[in-house]
């Protein structure tokens, strides 16, 4: 399904979250590698066939409030970013959370700009941003 088809059925069909926070979920598990995008599709990663999940489930409001697991390009640009400014990795994981729920722009732009407000140089992650960006956005 797209993005916008998760979003509203995290948001309207099934009433689990605001429409907001359905988007935060949704990056979330993107940076949780939970979910993954193969062109415009979401996909979840894991083996959902073989789960069994009770009638009437609804997640709590703490998992929007849980810092996203993030790997792989992400998480090497929080780490460059807490090694360089001096910061832990945790508080550049919540400060790019913070960029990406104010602005609405995607986790690793967040992370651009985390960077560059802690006067840190991540311009050596540009290219693999902006790639990882046409691919998840290409038509």
């Amino acid at each position: 399904m797209s993005e916008k088809d998760f979003v509203f059925a995290a948001s309207l069909d099934f009433r689990w979250f605001s429409p907001k926070e359905a988007q935060r979920f949704l990056d979330l598990a993107l940076a949780g590698e939970l979910l993954t995008l193969e062109g415009k599709n979401v996909k979840p990663t894991f083996d959902y066939m073989n789960m069994e999940i009770p009638k009437g489930f609804t997640p709590g409001p703490e998992i929007l409030q849980t810092a996203p697991q993030p790997r792989g390009l992400l998480m090497k640009m929080a780490d460059f970013i807490s090694v360089k400014s001096g910061l832990p990795v945790q508080d550049v994981v919540s400060r790019i959370n913070t960029i990406q729920d104010g602005m609405g722009v995607d986790a690793e732009v967040a992370a651009l700009m985390a960077a560059r407000e802690l006067n840190v140089d991540a311009s050596g992650f540009y290219d693999t941003v902006e790639e990882g960006l046409g691919k998840r956005y290409r038509a």
